[in-house]
């Protein structure tokens, strides 16, 4: 009779390797990664993967071969065998030999082979530092008949096995997995993802290498990248594809000589740097361009994640061969590698992770990873330079990272990217923002380019696109940003240069960076003043014609009158008597419109300043929106003395004024309401006039908005008023300014709602 108890104790079903299998390794290039690093953490300098007959499941054969140290029976029962062994998490995580930072940590990797073929055999022998003998191993995996019995207890010597394996003298070190039994039958398409994939296993030379003086002549932040951490004295590591996944020729020189720029980034604890420089076909053809460093702190200075990166920039369609181009097209993107080893899925053509594409097809005009960065320093933002970005085609970098410098960064558990913590959008972050450094430079660069050719060709331009290179606001951007390269220039000066003259160096840095960001909001507004330019031409030709039609309007009374007094019927006179009034009410507004444009645009209103009558320019300017205000039952008070007298100014310039003032005034005051102006003057001399109106407040406090472009109340046009863009007031304050005159709100007098006041200097009765 049974007391009651049981032996308990676990079981794994050998469903798990499958399990395993499919959701810790995501795809047979992921796979075949894990073999690779296996044999790098091995301390192999040298693995060879051969495929043959890959298109046949059946025939398929894939063989994974190293120099490294191997393995003896006992660390392929503890290590090989055993799922999630320890033997990588123990200790410093270093290689025997090299001193290699281990990449792998699950102790899964070797399920990588189950994702790719039902069989694999294994020849392993070990590395012995003292020369003693040692024993190797001969084993073999059949997955099927692992997985053709319920449990890893019942799992026989048919399934798997393992036998000693002599080592005889010549024998190097080094492990031989040979993969049959394909999971999968290799298409042309799937070959070429494929390869594409296992091709980009390790950083290209190209980038992590010095880059040679025939590209890049400038000093960037590093000679060679860190790329791994390993001692000096690791002599390295090269993966070589041979049979089916053999690729042919590779055409690195032709990626890097299409480069038109090079991008580095360098994140460690002292802060980030970005290097941004031209290569020497770039300087050939543009020689405006040259080499910038900027820097911020590090958000995250002690714990990191710490990483080099290099990228380069081609800006058109790759050029040379066919082979060529489709070599650039399909190495294009910015890969990202731990210890050397590429981290999917970033870079592929599907993934975006640093928004390129994104922020390329949705043409933003500004660069949004540059807001909140101190890192531009003296170089400022131009006018719609995000439509310099270019998608994710066009660059051909890498972004390198470290076990011991990722800081927080986790592998995801199928090895295909980071968890998205903070510390992996610290990358992304730091990464774009130098990208966008980059797109500011070049845009820079192109403004100085346009204004160095607009300079050259201001005399006479030899061809059409010089000619169209020598606007006014080509030349002028491109003087702003040769400033603001000075400014960065004279701070660097500074930072070499004795205590006496740092100070001054500084202090002329400054004086150049506020001239730089002053010019900057000026030259936008040269498009405009074009445009109001070419108005103010038409609107000469214009006043000639509303003359010639005032005299046609005050014929036209004339005859009307003239019929009134022939004997008609009493019905029809008085439609007659409607259509003189019509007609006398065309020729006043005719009159007020052709007075008001003889004192703006004709030549004796511009010819020469004079102290303009100030009650005289009021009462002009009210006739030109005096029906509008009748209309309103809005009334007009010129309180102003008739002997107060401006500055020397234009007529034109004053009658400006007031019809922007006026305009607004009448539109603001409402029904009913007044305007009213007064003048005098202080003790000092300055001449100070009021326009009050009632109607819409305005709070001092708040007056500088209205005074911003396209600020407006107005929503309802008026066809004698129009409807406001919010340009009015700024333009009038810009008048003023050439005046030495101000405007601003102030406080409004009993019964008005709002008030505006201007202080012109040294006025006289």
């Amino acid at each position: 009779m049974s007391d009651g108890n049981m032996t308990a104790k676990f079981s794994v079903d050998t469903h798990l390797f499958r399990e395993l299998g499919e959701l810790l390794v995501g795809r047979e290039s992921t796979a075949l990664i894990e073999l690779v690093k296996n044999a790098y953490d091995a301390d192999a300098t040298e693995v060879i993967v051969f495929g043959e007959n890959i298109g046949d499941p059946k025939r398929g054969v894939i063989r994974i071969s190293d120099n490294g140290v191997g393995m003896g029976p006992d660390t392929f029962q503890r290590g090989f065998l055993r799922v999630a062994a320890r033997l990588k998490t123990g200790g410093d995580r270093k290689s025997e030999r090299y001193r290699r930072r281990l990449t792998g940590a699950k102790g899964v990797g070797r399920l990588a082979a189950h994702k790719l073929a039902r069989k694999i055999a294994i020849q392993s022998i070990p590395w012995s530092a003292g020369g003693k003998a040692v024993i190797g191993v001969d084993g073999f995996i059949d997955w099927s008949k692992v997985e053709a019995v319920e449990t890893l207890d019942e799992v026989g010597s048919d399934a798997v096995a393992a036998d000693e394996r002599p080592v005889r003298s010549g024998d190097r070190s080094g492990t031989v997995l040979t993969l049959t039994g394909l999971r999968q039958k290799w298409t042309d398409s799937q070959k070429g993802r494929f390869l594409l994939e296992v091709e980009g296993l390790q950083a290209p030379k190209a980038l992590v290498q010095p880059l040679p003086d025939s590209i890049v002549s400038d000093p960037g932040l590093f000679s060679s990248l860190r790329v791994a951490d390993a001692p000096t004295g690791d002599p390295g590591f090269e993966l070589r594809l041979e049979g089916d996944f053999e690729v042919g020729d590779h055409y690195w020189p032709a990626v890097t000589d299409a480069a038109n720029w090079v991008l580095e980034v360098d994140a460690s604890p002292q802060g980030v740097r970005y290097a941004v420089l031209p290569t020497q076909s770039m300087k050939r053809e543009n020689p405006q361009a040259r080499a910038y460093q900027f820097s911020e702190s590090h958000i995250a200075a002690t714990e990191g994640p710490f990483f080099h990166a290099r990228l380069l920039l081609r800006e058109g369609s790759p050029s040379g061969k066919r082979d060529e181009r489709a070599w650039s097209n399909r190495v294009a993107g910015v890969r990202v590698y731990m210890e050397g080893f590429r981290v999917l899925p970033y870079g592929e053509d599907s993934d975006d992770w640093l928004y390129l594409s994104r922020d390329y097809n949705s043409r933003d005009r500004k660069l949004r990873f540059l807001v909140d960065s101190v890192a531009p320093g003296g170089l400022g933002p131009l006018e719609d330079e995000g439509l310099l970005g270019l998608s994710n085609k066009h660059f051909f970098g890498g972004v390198f990272l470290t076990v011991n410098r990722s800081g927080t960064l986790q592998m995801l558990v199928n090895r295909e990217g980071f968890v998205p913590d903070p510390a992996y959008e610290f990358v992304v972050k730091t990464v774009r923002r130098g990208i966008d450094l980059l797109t500011r430079v070049r845009a820079s660069t192109k403004a100085a380019a346009a204004g160095t050719a607009a300079d050259s060709s201001a005399g006479a331009p030899s061809t059409p696109s010089q000619a169209a290179g020598g606007s006014t606001k080509a030349r002028a951007e491109g003087t702003i940003q040769r400033l603001a390269g000075q400014a960065v220039e004279l701070r660097r000066l500074a930072e070499q240069a004795p205590e006496t003259l740092r100070h001054r160096l500084l202090a002329a840095a400054e004086v150049v960076t506020h001239a730089t960001a002053v010019s900057r909001e000026v030259v936008p507004a040269n498009t405009m003043v074009l445009v109001l330019a070419s108005v103010g031409t038409q609107l000469a030709a214009f006043t000639h014609e509303v003359n010639r039609l005032l005299g046609l309007a005050a014929d036209l009374e004339f005859n009307i009158a003239r019929l009134k007094e022939e004997e008609l019927p009493p019905k029809l006179k008085n439609r007659v008597s409607r259509v003189e009034g019509a007609a006398s009410e065309l020729r006043r507004a005719l009159e007020r419109q052709a007075t008001y444009l003889v004192d703006v645009v004709t030549p004796d209103a511009r010819r020469r300043r004079s102290r303009q009558k100030l009650q005289d320019a009021l009462n002009a300017t009210w006739r030109l929106v005096a029906t509008s205000a009748e209309l309103r039952g809005i009334a007009f008070r010129n309180e102003v003395d008739e002997a107060l007298r401006t500055p020397p100014m234009f007529r034109a310039e004053l009658m400006a004024i007031f019809a922007n003032l006026l305009t607004n005034a009448v539109k603001a005051a409402g029904r009913g309401g007044f305007i009213r102006a007064n003048a005098d003057l202080s003790d000092e001399g300055m001449l100070r006039l009021r326009l009050e109106n009632t109607g819409e407040v305005v709070d001092p406090a708040d007056g500088e908005r209205w005074f911003r472009p396209f600020e407006s109340t107005t929503v309802q046009p008026d066809p004698v008023l129009g409807q406001g863009m919010g340009l009015g007031l700024g333009i009038t304050r810009d008048i003023l300014a050439e005046l030495g005159a101000t405007i601003a709100f102030v406080r409004p007098r009993r019964g008005a709602a709002t008030a505006l006041e201007l202080v012109f200097p040294r006025a006289s009765r």
